[in-house]
């Protein structure tokens, strides 16, 4: 029997990452990547590319080696449920024997779904979410494992799912993001290619680069992080901090375009070394599942008042970040390295035109939400890996805060 008496986690798990293929030009492998997990006919599933022409290439470059493809692009941001119960349809109607994600988080978090539903009698994807109650590892233990491969070639610098073991999709009936996983979810390769992630328009590549620094900064602080993720972390948020700018306003410098590759990549890669999220994602999953704002946006402005909330819970590690991020704090106390983070990250959106709270103003967000999206996020991983446990009342009155403030 597990021992809690010490700690509030005891052990600590990690997740399967897939091979990784990060570099220029990673794109033009992905037919000789299809054929050596077996694809004779893969499911192209994508969105929001229309006019880059990314995809057209990816499919010509899987024909130029024998790879039959169909293409999926009916997934839009915060994918919903029926969306993917589409593309699973397609992908049976298509005799298609493998899938190929090509776009950010939307799409590879619909391919693994797909691969669930697949693996496990065509049933709604529903069936297969993850939530403290019912306790999941009962759920999963009844999943039958992914058998469909799955290449995902990532054109965003913020996601991480390419090398995650879970898929976020809105339950539409629920009016609520959820996760989706089951044994052998991740990719079977994740390509990442800057030549492909510089073509974002310029507020994508800083809502996707803030997405990144959310992954980095939460998976730092969680109660639920190990010393496998924390280097990981602190180097993911520091070349954030770097870069973020400069690749925001010039992707064609491509020394910012790669380091923001490798920062996006490292902090999912961290969330299966064992490390978790907090009330940032917690709640911004929420607020995406019923106004269907970007999830890197989202989460972006309810940083300040999120972390503000933790702040006393995880002093050391808001000042190991301010560290990290090159600010000198030699003679600060650690409160004041934390509020020196605050400062920095609050200058960061600034320059990124990104607007901190305002939920109302900015998503639309209603104060009869609040209940719903509190309620949610009480089921959530997120609430219990947050540095400060979880308080209703506390929660309700942070998201009143920040409806029509900053935090």
């Amino acid at each position: 029997m597990v021992n809690k008496n010490i700690y509030e986690f005891p052990i600590t798990y990690t997740n399967p990452i897939p091979r990784i293929a990060l570099g220029w030009g990673a794109y033009e492998t992905a037919g000789d990547e299809c054929k050596a997990a077996g694809i004779k006919k893969a499911l192209i599933v994508t969105s929001g590319l229309r006019g880059t022409g990314i995809v057209e290439e990816i499919k010509g470059i899987l024909k130029h080696a024998g790879i039959a493809a169909d293409v999926f692009d009916k997934v839009t941001s915060n994918p919903k449920d029926h969306e993917i119960m589409a593309a699973y349809r397609a992908f049976v109607d298509g005799k298609c024997d493998g899938v190929v994600a090509v776009g950010g988080g939307s799409s590879i978090d619909t391919c693994k779904s797909i691969r669930v539903v697949a693996a496990n009698g065509g049933k709604d994807v529903n069936n297969f979410t993850a939530h403290l109650d019912p306790p999941w590892m009962e759920t999963l233990a009844r999943l039958k494992p992914c058998t469909i491969p799955q290449i995902s070639v990532a054109t965003t610098s913020g996601t991480g799912a390419e090398v995650t073991s879970w898929a976020a999709i809105t339950d539409t009936k629920k009016r609520a993001k959820v996760l989706v996983s089951a044994p052998n979810v991740q990719s079977t390769v994740a390509i990442v290619d800057p030549l492909l992630i510089r073509l974002q328009p310029r507020n994508f590549a800083a809502w996707t680069g803030f997405d990144a620094m959310a992954h980095g900064f939460e998976a730092f602080v969680t109660k639920v992080q190990g010393p496998y993720a924390y280097g990981i972390l602190l180097r993911a948020v520091e070349l954030i901090y770097q870069n973020l700018r400069e690749f925001t306003y010039n992707r064609m410098n491509k020394d910012a375009c790669e380091k923001m590759c490798w920062a996006a990549t490292m902090g999912g890669i961290a969330i299966g070394f064992g490390a978790g999220a907090g009330i940032v994602h917690g709640l911004g999953h929420q607020v995406g599942a019923l106004t269907d704002c970007h999830h890197g946006r989202v989460n972006a402005v309810l940083t300040l008042a999120g972390e503000r909330y933790n702040q006393p819970a995880a002093l050391d590690k808001f000042a190991a970040m301010t560290r990290a991020m090159g600010i000198d704090t030699r003679n600060m106390t650690d409160w004041q390295a934390a509020d020196r983070w605050f400062e920095e990250i609050e200058q960061l959106m600034k320059d990124l035109e990104i607007t901190p709270g305002h939920l109302a103003d900015q998503f639309g967000l209603q104060e009869k939400d609040l209940e719903h999206i509190v309620e949610i996020y009480s089921n959530d991983f997120c609430s219990q890996g947050n540095p400060k446990e979880f308080d209703h009342d506390e929660v309700i009155a942070l998201l009143k805060r920040v409806m029509h403030n900053s935090y």
